[in-house]
């Protein structure tokens, strides 16, 4: 079995999530979820054939369905795209944030959730307001595995013998990364939303290094808030999913944002 080189995993630690360097707003996660040997690999032949910089950025619609060959959540016709419960919260609140209500959204069969999860959620295109990213970067099955059930990820990235050893120090690079992010002239993020409230001490030690400290949400005692660099609102939410959040509180979180 090959063995991840050097240049491959910094490649891989340096992906930041799919969409834009300069969203207006960020999601984000602990870790994405899936992974395995065929995953990395084809996350590997992806980079090599997209144009990058600094940092790497995927589009999610076009790695989704061109690279992992998943075609139900990514449709020609927004109307049969299948809903993938993070994303739909994520669009609810995007399309909360363009000014559209909460009726027009639920009515016709959600179509305009479909169409924002089917094209502008994650994309690198002009109508792209979005980067969905994780604290670390290479997916994995759950929270505990190196890997998924089958595949322990030591037998082809041996730089790493335990996932807790590869979470220490790719912590510190993904610090790193982000500080860069933040301080650059393209960042223009308004807000911060990162969801997993069984990871919140992980978001709270990441933004300590940039001196956020969090209160909770006025009128939304489940959700806290914190102000980066005295602009920029960074949430600290329940999960997008399993019922733990509500569209309810994204209105909540939408008056925040908007709030001046």
């Amino acid at each position: 079995m090959r063995k991840i080189t050097d240049k491959e995993l910094d490649q891989l630690e340096s992906f930041i999530g799919y969409g834009k360097k300069n969203a207006k707003i960020i999601f984000m996660g602990l870790e994405e979820g899936g992974g395995g040997f065929e995953n990395i690999k084809k996350r590997i032949k992806y980079i090599e054939s997209i144009e990058k910089n600094e940092y790497i950025l995927f589009d999610c619609r076009d790695f989704h369905i061109n690279v992992l060959k998943i075609h139900d959540l990514h449709k020609e016709y927004s109307k049969n795209v299948k809903f993938q419960p993070v994303w739909r919260f994520m669009s609810y609140l995007m399309l909360r944030l363009e000014g559209r209500t909460a009726t027009e959204i639920k009515k016709k069969n959600k179509i305009l959730l479909r169409d924002y999860q089917n094209n502008k959620l994650g994309t690198v295109s002009d109508c792209g307001k979005t980067l969905l990213t994780e604290i670390y970067p290479i997916p994995c099955k759950n929270y505990k595995t190196w890997g998924t059930a089958k595949e322990c990820y030591k037998n082809i990235i041996p730089q790493y013998e335990s996932k807790s050893i590869y979470r220490k120090k790719v912590l510190e690079k993904r610090i790193k990364i982000f500080n860069s992010i933040i301080n650059s002239n393209e960042f223009g993020a308004r807000a911060i939303i990162c969801y997993g409230k069984s990871s919140w001490n992980v978001f709270k030690k990441f933004f300590q290094h940039f001196n956020v400290h969090f209160s909770t949400v006025k009128n939304c005692p489940s959700c806290e808030i914190g102000i980066l660099n005295k602009k920029v609102k960074i949430f600290l939410t329940p999960f997008f999913g399993n019922g733990q959040m509500s569209y309810k509180k994204l209105d909540i979180i939408k008056d925040e944002i908007l709030l001046t």
